[in-house]
């Protein structure tokens, strides 16, 4: 077992056996978690002697000395190890992904980037950073769909010191999950745009009108409030994909023109490994990589079989 060649490769092609693979990519993965832990430790630390000891040599120190670690240890070993995972083990992902969706157009049709997350406006607070990874096109069952993990945030800037009397920057995160995109799977007279409104949810039932408006405002593309065109049956399209996995949140849904677009916060990675995955586990690498596409396809299933997206009333 320990001398098995990663995915199609073979002795002479210098591929690396799984024992080696897990060798390396646990070091890397090592090196990234210490890098990080005691940057933040020092960083942490140096935040709290700025407001007791407010000693600016010695809070600077710390300071720099935790994002040095963070830049010069965790970010190339995090780097390092996602290379060396694609080189050993792309092919097997790229044979998987199209083995479940077909082969990807060039270019993407429908497009997930920086361009139309904005134009979009999938979440109801603007963002001025974005991450976009794992971005994916292909069919399933017929049904042309795009996929992407992505990560929103925006910089604020607050008052901070002992006397409040300084100012700091921080950057929030406001999504991360999966942004999904259907073409031509809903009713073309549909208009609606859904988002999160940022509410604390507990255990509110979102299928009740009531508490749904609590928690999500609707509007049509012109701007207009379209609060009382969410039927119950989108509203259960709400429940159901919110519990489609662990921890998930809807941020955003909007239904135009035919297509249909979703952000969904979750720990659910699409076409990708969770950092949380130990990476000595080569065998689970491939079986988590396979799982979240058949993840995405059950996602699908459940979107395309609603009567949400049929424009029919309740």
């Amino acid at each position: 077992m320990g001398m098995k060649r990663n995915d199609f490769g073979t002795p002479g092609a210098g591929r690396m056996t799984d024992a080696e693979l897990s060798k390396k990519l646990g070091s890397y993965q090592r090196m990234e978690s210490i890098g990080i832990l005691l940057g933040v430790i020092l960083v942490i630390t140096g935040c709290i002697m700025m407001f007791v000891y407010r000693n600016l040599m010695v809070i600077s120190i710390l300071v720099f000395t935790g994002v040095a670690l963070f830049l010069l240890v965790a970010k190339p070993a995090q780097t390092k190890k996602k290379a060396l995972m694609q080189q050993e083990l792309g092919g097997y992902f790229c044979a998987e992904l199209t083995k479940a969706f077909g082969p990807e157009p060039d270019p993407a049709t429908l497009p997930i980037d920086w361009a139309y997350l904005e134009a979009a406006k999938l979440s109801a607070v603007s963002f001025t950073e974005c991450t976009v990874t794992d971005f994916h096109e292909g069919e399933h069952k017929g049904l042309r769909f795009s996929a992407a993990n992505v990560e929103l945030r925006r910089t604020v800037e607050e008052r901070s010191g002992p006397d409040n009397d300084n100012w700091m920057t921080r950057t929030e995160t406001l999504f991360r999950g999966i942004v999904v995109r259907c073409k031509g799977i809903c009713d073309p007279a549909l208009d609606m745009t859904v988002n999160d409104m940022f509410q604390e949810r507990k255990k509110d039932d979102i299928t009740d009108s009531v508490l749904f408006r609590k928690h999500f405002s609707a509007h049509r593309s012109d701007g207009k409030a379209a609060d009382d065109q969410v039927t119950q049956q989108l509203r259960e399209l709400v429940q159901k994909l919110e519990a489609s996995s662990n921890s998930s949140k809807l941020c955003g849904l909007i239904l135009r023109d035919g297509d249909l677009t979703l952000a969904l916060n979750t720990r659910y990675v699409f076409a990708g490994v969770p950092e949380e995955l130990d990476l000595r586990d080569i065998d689970g690498i491939r079986k988590w990589f396979t799982a979240s596409l058949t993840g995405m396809g059950n996602l699908l299933d459940l979107i395309t079989e609603s009567p949400a997206l049929t424009g029919t009333t309740e």
